[in-house]
């Protein structure tokens, strides 16, 4: 009878492993993306999305702070507008700028703060010219 439990303990183990390595896989995204909805002035800004999954400490939620476990996270612009670097109305997501800046740029100054290795922090780099 304990030989039988013991089993039934292990299979229950490896197909619970099996769904959370199933579930971290699902929905990952794309690998690149180009950030191209609001820009005027400034060029594109092409964002590695597989590379900022691959930072320790960093989850999905960083910046889909909106995402449903399980679900599909939504696209930045499904909540954040183009509005000209307006501030948001009372209970509005900021504009995109807003968001991007505050959210991505924000999170390159604290590391670089913290002696990290991250990514661009100027004008020039995130928006580099073609």
């Amino acid at each position: 009878m304990r030989r039988v439990l013991s089993l039934l303990v292990a299979v229950i183990f490896v197909f619970g492993a099996m769904a959370a390595v199933t579930m971290a896989e699902v929905n990952k995204g794309a690998e690149k993306y180009t950030i191209d909805k609001c820009q005027k002035k400034k060029p594109v800004v092409p964002f590695n999305h597989y590379q900022h999954q691959k930072i320790q400490g960093v989850t999905c939620k960083a910046c889909h702070h909106e995402m449903e476990e399980g679900k599909t996270p939504k696209s930045c612009f499904e909540c954040h507008q183009c509005k000209k670097g307006e501030a948001p109305a009372k209970g509005e997501a900021p504009d995109a700028k807003i968001a991007f800046h505050k959210n991505c740029k924000g999170c390159h100054v604290k590391m670089k703060k913290e002696g990290k290795k991250t990514g661009p922090t100027s004008c020039v780099k995130c928006h580099p010219k073609k």
